[in-house]
């Protein structure tokens, strides 16, 4: 069954893309705005502490640094630094954020969340010229580039709430689908056991007396070589069938179970197996569950020995395992060999599986398989 993507989740999650990408797009040209604005800002500046300092013979003292940074601090001034011809610093005013200034940098540099500028008081009336380095911590800018970054956060909030509507909206249609392909599966096991089960009880009757008059034939042909072979295939035969319709009628044997406390130690009484089963005791249907290892045992033998059981709790759950040494199940068969009719013998009937699974789901469990150095069946049920 295709699972159909609901048109809903994939709107949001168009929306959210877009979202996220119009707001990253945002973001960045803001970003971009804010460190043109910072750069102006701190150009600004520079112009304005050379207006401050024109009229002066020489390079100012400490303290008319001081007066400056202390005039210019609402529009973001915080550093000013005097440096001679050779760049070696003369005065300074307030505290530069980072290393000293080094005369011949570019006349713009960011440093952290402020920037710095350089400029050249050129020689005037026969004093010397000078350098001056600023730093500008921009306020208007920095509120500019906060608001871009609160807009990319409840932006990012948006488009992951729409990818989680999408994301809830997909997992629902899922389960549904789910829901839908274990109903389809239930109404056609359920229709296959009303059919399976007509058919074994209207054979079931013809079918003994067949095998009856098979064996009382072959026993009075004699000597007659060529006549008891062909009897005896005939009784072969009607025995498979027989066979057949006892795991027709198990199959579709549902009933409430007998649930008592089971010894683990006495789920295996099979000489051909490996066993490795742990004291204690499980509420289970001992004959049901005994069949359910019986089926998986006759399938490893068959399969490749030797076949080892074993059966441990472990926390809520009794594990019983069955392991072979055969070639495995192919990955795309391991769901498969569980319906009914399903097998790879040439004289099976490819019910035990489907015996198997029906008895752990009755107790509540699940039943699956692996590959691991030949195929491991896990049956797992609930306490």
């Amino acid at each position: 069954m295709r699972v159909r993507v609901p048109p809903l989740a994939i709107a949001f999650a168009l929306m959210a893309a877009a979202l996220v990408a119009t707001t990253w797009s945002t973001r960045t040209t803001v970003r971009d705005a804010f460190d043109t604005v910072r750069e102006g800002q701190a150009l600004a500046m520079r112009e304005a502490v050379l207006r401050d300092l024109g009229e002066l013979e020489g390079p100012p003292a400490p303290e008319e640094l001081e007066a400056i940074v202390r005039d210019h601090a609402a529009g973001g001034l915080r550093y000013v630094a005097t440096l001679d011809s050779h760049g070696t610093v003369i005065a300074t005013a307030g505290a530069a954020l980072g290393r000293q200034p080094a005369r011949g940098e570019a006349s713009i540099q960011h440093v952290g969340d402020r920037i710095r500028a350089e400029a050249r008081v050129p020689p005037r009336r026969g004093r010397r010229g000078w350098w001056i380095v600023i730093e500008v911590a921009p306020g208007d800018a920095a509120e500019l580039e906060a608001a871009a970054t609160r807009t990319l956060a409840i932006g990012g909030i948006a488009a992951l709430t729409l990818l989680g509507v999408a994301v809830a909206l997909v997992r629902r249609e899922l389960r549904r689908a789910a829901e839908e392909r274990a109903r389809e599966h239930e109404r056609r096991l359920a229709a296959l056991g009303e059919m399976s089960a007509v058919l074994a009880h209207e054979i079931k009757n013809p079918l003994a007396s067949l095998k009856g008059n098979a064996q009382l034939l072959a026993s009075a042909i004699g000597d007659n070589e060529k006549a008891r072979v062909k009897a005896d295939r005939v009784v072969d035969e009607a025995k498979r069938l027989e066979k057949l319709t006892q795991d027709l009628l198990a199959f579709v044997r549902t009933g409430e179970l007998n649930k008592t406390d089971v010894e683990l130690g006495e789920l295996v009484q099979d000489d051909r197996v490996e066993v490795d089963l742990s004291p204690g005791t499980w509420k289970l249907d001992r004959e049901r569950i005994r069949e359910v290892i019986a089926n998986l045992v006759e399938n490893g033998i068959a399969a490749g020995p030797p076949v080892k059981v074993s059966a441990h709790p472990q926390g809520d759950y009794l594990v019983i395992e069955v392991a072979d040494r055969g070639p495995g199940v192919p990955d795309g068969d391991r769901e498969k060999i569980f319906e009914p009719f399903v097998t790879g013998k040439t004289k099976g009937t490819g019910l035990g599986l489907a015996i198997a699974r029906r008895i752990v789901e009755l107790h509540g469990g699940r039943i699956s398989v692996r590959n691991d150095g030949g195929a491991v069946f896990r049956v797992e049920i609930p306490r």
